[in-house]
């Protein structure tokens, strides 16, 4: 595989031409679908439109998906190219990451997608744990400013979380030999469920309750009520939770959302800046339990 090559092969990696419309219209799609299911069955009391948090909510709505997602995309390339180096590039075919490799390659792409929705959400489960420790949990506090959450709130994530999440799910499972394009088929469905976790929603999927992580099942996650701190880290699948100890659902819902004992800037700059201020003071082994999500 040339260099030119290595670069075709990782352009599905970053965000294409036509990313600023993908985002308008899933901003589109979310809000005939979201916004009146919040109205009809809010889990707390708050605007529909115009709600705390809002103006930011609609700049990272178009910074993550585009700008951050860029720039994770560039520092993935540059650890699969140095993979590739170390291996030899001649040795390395340019259809390797779409086309995968080895015995999970040769599986059909729907139980490659299966699998790959297991293992990206116990992965996950993992590195957002971790992220709730030590200095790590300034990087994600971000996520957990929201006062008033909807299904805009989701896209608030600092670019060095992003970076983190994404890098530790795709490189394992690229490496494992999965095919890109199980990866890419239920990229679009876990987009849209983590907007749907994050909307203001009392549902808890009834007798599927323990199943599926549901929106009333992620709001505990971002409640500022002592008895939700850091609990309930699944993103799909509550049982990584039940195994590790971290799940609480009881059938009532949180009071209150955001940090505890500290309140962040309303500004995308000061967002940015945050993990590398000091912390004032804080425990820097705290995670939301110590500093507040």
């Amino acid at each position: 595989m040339t260099l030119h090559e290595f670069i075709a092969s990782v352009s599905p990696l970053f965000p294409g031409a036509d990313a600023v419309t993908q985002t308008v219209a899933l901003a589109g799609v979310a809000g005939l679908v979201l916004t009146p299911a919040e109205r009809l069955a809010p889990a707390a009391m708050q605007p529909l439109v115009r709600r705390q948090g809002l103006g930011l909510d609609v700049i990272y709505w178009f910074c993550t998906p585009i700008l951050t997602r860029f720039l994770t995309a560039l520092v993935m390339c540059a650890i699969l190219f140095i993979a590739a180096w170390c291996v030899g590039l001649e040795r390395v075919s340019p259809d390797i990451l779409i086309d995968g490799f080895g015995p999970l390659a040769r599986q059909p792409v729907w139980l490659q997608c299966v699998e790959v929705l297991i293992l990206a959400d116990f992965v996950d489960y993992w590195t957002h744990r971790t992220l709730h420790r030590g200095p790590l949990w300034r990087i994600h506090a971000i996520h957990h400013s929201p006062r008033e959450m909807n299904w805009m709130s989701s896209s608030r994530v600092h670019p060095l979380n992003d970076l983190m999440t994404r890098s530790c799910q795709l490189l394992p499972i690229l490496g494992l030999g999965f095919s890109a394009m199980s990866v890419i088929s239920v990229v679009p469905l876990v987009a849209f469920y983590v907007m749907f976790l994050h909307a203001n929603l009392r549902w808890d999927f009834g007798p599927l309750r323990w199943v599926l992580v549901s929106p009333a099942y992620h709001r505990w996650h971002h409640t500022a009520d002592e008895e939700g701190i850091d609990k309930n880290f699944a993103g799909i699948f509550p049982v990584w939770d039940v195994l590790f100890g971290t799940a609480y659902f009881p059938r009532w819902l949180p009071r209150t959302y955001g940090l505890r004992g500290e309140q962040l800037e309303e500004s995308f700059l000061a967002h940015v800046l945050y993990p590398f201020r000091s912390s004032g003071g804080q425990a820097a082994d705290g995670g939301a339990g110590k500093t507040g999500a």
